[in-house]
């Protein structure tokens, strides 16, 4: 048997397999006895069928079977046992040219990690989001808590701007003006106080008394087409809010807090802890960004794909562990590819930190990560810790999450940080998605 191992690219390369007929044959030899000891056939004591008839009837695919083993093997001891690659993702055999009894020629295509440079990032500037929680933002929560218990009361008068309504909204024909059958959405409910509320719809209800109907034009929800709708009012009902006492209080918390005043404390560290999770990643993001940008290299194919496949693997798991009937998959790969190829690229450019920084996690920062699960969610550390260790593949995560962690804290004492409030930050934002589109 002859082996050769080709670079393609910086990161791709192929192994060639070419094997004589000789060579298969112990192999081959050796499954047809195991298939010959499983075969039963009439007149036959078990066993004992000729291996002439065995290799008559079964011959092929054993062959194929010993093909398919002999270049895994191969694979196995010239490219995973050498120690001079690392092999990323799965390889793939691109070409298995054989016939039965007959000289075999394979290739399996393999990628490599990329050899990555570090680039110098002390010129290099990143935003990161500052923003500290206002009265407005409190009240506004505490109000939508106070909504949520409030009761709601029917009235015979005609909507108003706060009103609680039920409608039945049908789609009209853009010619004809009639109903479009199956295009009915019955007794939706909902407030016209809501912000989110298109503002066509809101207009066109407003005023309207029960069983009275008028007509609205605005955008389907997905796209720019305008499309004509009859809007039917059911029901008028008017909000009667409660007032601010401990039965209230005690509502909202199940019981956890009585005060009004406390509660309010506790909405304010919820909406805090809510910015600095979304400024953090906004900030990781920004991060990312600017770290593939700054670094050049090739991508194995094997890497993108093992990405592409991870987003498949997930959009089926929410879906009951399948995927919906005459589902497009190489569609949908295709339509993740950027993004396959973006978090390949982040991934070799954290490793490479990790690398030549010396980072790793200690037990210490394990420690440390199980205090704060078990302070959050009320429960014992040691519980944490030995429950994780008793699932290998949780742990191991845990660990890349905390390595990860590590690099981005890492990252941002090399990078100039610029803090910027909501509305800089948005209009930075906006101007780079302008210099995109130009560029």
């Amino acid at each position: 048997m002859q082996t050769r191992i080709q670079k393609i690219t910086d990161v791709e390369y192929e192994l060639r397999i070419e094997a004589t007929a000789d060579d298969l044959s112990g192999d081959l030899n050796k499954a047809v006895k195991e298939q010959r000891s499983k075969t039963k056939m009439k007149g036959f004591r078990p066993g004992k069928v000729p291996a002439s008839m065995v290799r008559k009837m079964y011959g092929k695919a054993l062959a194929y079977g010993v093909a398919e083993d002999l270049v895994q093997k191969t694979f196995q001891s010239e490219v995973l046992g050498s120690g001079e690659y690392d092999v990323m993702g799965q390889p793939t055999i691109t070409e298995l040219d054989y016939e039965y009894e007959g000289d075999l020629e394979a290739a399996v295509r393999f990628g490599v990690r990329p050899t990555i440079e570090l680039a110098d990032l002390s010129g290099k500037t990143v935003m990161r989001l500052s923003h500290e929680v206002t009265d407005e933002e409190v009240d506004k929560e505490m109000d939508a808590l106070r909504a949520r218990q409030a009761e709601l009361v029917p009235v015979d008068g005609p909507a108003e701007a706060d009103s609680y309504v039920i409608v039945d909204i049908q789609r009209l024909d853009a010619d004809s003006g009639t109903p479009i059958i199956g295009e009915k959405d019955e007794g939706a409910a909902f407030l016209l106080s809501d912000e989110n509320l298109m503002p066509e719809l809101k207009e066109a209800i407003i005023g309207l008394s029960a069983d009275e109907t008028a007509t609205a034009t605005f955008k389907a929800p997905q796209g720019d087409e305008e499309r004509s709708y009859e809007i039917t009012l059911r029901e008028v009902k008017r909000r009667e809010l409660p007032e601010w006492d401990e039965e209230l209080v005690g509502k909202i918390t199940d019981g956890k807090v009585d005060d009004a005043d406390e509660l309010r404390t506790e909405v304010h560290r919820q909406i805090e802890s809510g910015w600095e999770q979304r400024r953090r990643e906004m900030f990781e993001t920004e991060v990312v960004d600017t770290l593939i940008d700054a670094h050049e290299f090739e991508v194995p194919e094997s890497v993108v794909e093992m990405y592409q496949d991870a987003f498949l693997r997930e959009l089926k798991s929410r879906n009951d562990d399948q995927l919906p009937e005459g589902f497009d998959v190489e569609g949908f790969k295709e339509s993740r590819r950027e993004e396959a190829e973006k978090q390949a690229r982040w991934m070799f450019i954290r490793d490479a930190f990790v690398k030549e920084h010396g980072l790793e996690v200690t037990d210490d920062d394990r420690d440390a990560h199980f205090e704060s699960m078990a302070g959050d969610g009320g429960l014992d550390a040691a519980m944490l810790r030995r429950y994780y260790e008793n699932m290998p593949n949780m742990l191991d995560r845990l660990d890349q999450r905390l390595l990860t962690e590590k690099v981005f804290a890492l990252l941002e004492e090399q990078l100039t940080v610029e803090e910027k409030d909501l509305d800089a930050y948005q209009d930075a934002l906006k101007e780079g998605e302008a210099e995109g589109q130009e560029a």
